[in-house]
Formats: C-alpha cells, sequence, structure tokens
C-alpha cells in the first residue's frame, strides 16, 4: 500500500469511527428526551456500551493516523491544535463517566428513573455534545499547521 493510499485509509477510518460515535451520543439524547421506562433504559445501556467502544477505537485509530499518517507523529506532538483536541475528547470521557456509571446502577437496581433524574442525565449528555463539537473546529486548525 503506498503510503497515500494509508494515509486515505486511516483518515477515512479514524473520520468513519468519530462520525459513529456522534450518532450514538444523539440517539442517546433522543432516548432521554422521552418518558423513561425499562425498554428505553435496556436501550441506553446498549448504546451507552457501544459509545464506549467507539470512544476507544476512535482514540487508537486517531493515534494510528497520526504515527502512520502522512504528517508522521513529530507533526502531531508539537501541534498545541492536537493537544487541544485530545484535551476536549478526555473531558468528553470524563463527562460521559457519570452516565455510564448512572445506567450502571439503574440497571443493577432494577430500577426506572424518574423524569428527573432522566432530564439529568441528559444534561451530561448534551454538555458532552456541546464540547464534542468544538473537535472538529481544533481538528481543522490542527490540519492547516495553527498551533504548530
Amino acid at each position: 500500500m503506498t503510503p497515500v493510499a494509508l494515509d486515505a485509509l486511516l483518515a477515512s477510518l479514524h473520520h468513519l469511527l468519530v462520525f459513529s460515535l456522534v450518532a450514538v451520543l444523539f440517539a442517546e439524547l433522543v432516548l432521554t428526551g422521552a418518558a423513561p421506562d425499562a425498554g428505553r433504559l435496556r436501550q441506553l445501556g446498549k448504546l451507552d456500551g457501544a459509545y464506549g467502544m467507539l470512544s476507544m477505537s476512535v482514540v487508537v485509530a486517531g493515534f494510528v493516523r497520526a504515527v502512520y499518517g502522512a504528517k508522521g507523529w513529530s507533526y502531531y506532538a508539537g501541534n498545541e491544535m492536537f493537544w487541544a483536541k485530545i484535551s476536549v475528547f478526555v473531558i468528553v470521557g470524563l463527562l460521559s463517566a457519570v452516565p455510564t456509571v448512572q445506567l450502571i446502577r439503574w440497571r443493577k437496581r432494577g430500577v426506572v428513573p424518574d423524569a428527573a433524574a432522566m432530564r439529568s442525565l441528559r444534561r451530561w449528555m448534551l454538555g458532552e455534545a456541546a464540547l464534542i463539537a468544538l473537535i472538529p473546529v481544533l481538528a481543522v486548525l490542527m490540519a492547516r499547521g495553527i498551533g504548530y
């Protein structure tokens, strides 16, 4: 495989994973916007598991891309926008821990939350969505050498 083809493959994989991650987050937001019930809670648990797996996959694919892609690790390691992007992703991950833990607790207890508890969960997810929207902006700046 040529370096250009490898770079295109890695970029495509990374982007598909990121778009999938965002789609799952928005599916979770849709489910938290309706009245809670046991079925919805099961769906949320499955989506949250997918969200976690996609998050890890995004990180792995992103770092593989940074190391083996066309620009190479030295470009990314020295770019402030890259580290800002990674920092925002970590913050999003930390925010996502709160809904994950809550969903696990509800499932283990066999509890269906009330509407107020579901709204609280949704606020955490809205925070994730707001911050995740910054990541493409940072990626654009990074790709153009801003912060290098």
